[in-house]
């Protein structure tokens, strides 16, 4: 149990560092094929959906945004973790 939590912050950290990296990259770069390398993202996963139970509004829904610097973000945590928790 204490592995699968270890996995999921480093995947949560590691895709956020590499998001907050392309982000910056796509600002840095001119127009152009380098640009929308970083630029370009995958979104997947199960869109809100809202469900009015008269008394409260529940909203479910889970969304993946992925790009080139978030997963390699989630390869450098990975390593990185793996020699900080050796």
């Amino acid at each position: 149990m204490k592995s699968i939590f270890y996995a999921v912050i480093i995947i949560l950290v590691g895709a956020l560092l590499g998001n907050f990296i392309g982000k910056l990259l796509v600002i840095w770069f001119p127009t152009g094929n380098v640009r929308e390398l970083f630029a370009n993202q995958l979104t997947t996963g199960l869109a809100p959906a809202n469900v009015d139970l008269g008394v409260m509004d529940v909203t479910f829904g889970c969304m993946f945004k992925l790009n080139i610097t978030g997963v390699l973000g989630i390869v450098l945590a990975a390593i990185g973790s793996k020699s900080l928790f050796k």
